[in-house]
């Protein structure tokens, strides 16, 4: 093969894996208990600020659909694992979270080939223009010691997910890796 030949097929070849169908979308999460934390007393919770929809502050329609998605996923895994939403009485440990997007591209191919792996579904030029990654973070306060017991991030690449249908999922790994009640 002529020399010149070369790189020309490896660029073929290699662009090649770039355009391969994207697996599904893959969340990272994380979680951490910190050491201080002693959760085996927990029994009940309650939530940080009221839902959006109750609060004052020009929310849209978006951003209370997803408020009311992480608490509907967080209050479902948290009954599962053996919890009692307070209502009006004492809570044992109180949930907050935070969501973030941020936007972001690929600057090289194993950024573009890393952007796949994780569910992104744009071709290389437009990835490389720009994509949006959502965070969502979740903290167990104690409520006792007023001091983060618990914290889980989940992050994904987030395309055609206007109604936060990864929510779901990210949270049920997340806490997956939270205690039981006993």
């Amino acid at each position: 093969m002529r020399r010149w030949l070369v790189p020309f097929v490896v660029l073929v070849a290699g662009g090649g894996c770039g355009l391969a169908p994207a697996g599904p979308a893959a969340i990272r999460v994380d979680a951490e208990m910190l050491p201080w934390a002693d959760v085996s007393q927990y029994r009940t919770y309650r939530w940080w600020a009221q839902p959006i929809d109750r609060q004052r502050g020009g929310y849209d329609e978006r951003e209370a659909l997803i408020d009311w998605r992480v608490r509907q996923a967080v209050d479902r895994e948290l009954a599962g694992h053996g919890y009692v939403a307070a209502g009006t009485g004492t809570a044992d440990f109180v949930v907050s979270y935070d969501v973030r997007l941020e936007g972001t591209s690929t600057s090289s191919f194993q950024d573009y080939l890393q952007y796949r792996a994780e569910g992104g579904q744009k071709d290389m030029g437009d990835s490389f223009i720009g994509y949006d990654r959502g965070t969502l973070v979740l903290e167990v306060h104690d409520v006792a010691t007023r001091r983060v017991a618990w914290r889980g991030t989940a992050s994904a690449i987030i395309e055609d997910d206007a109604r936060g249908t990864r929510i779901d999922p990210a949270v049920q790994q997340m806490l997956a890796r939270f205690p039981a009640a006993r």
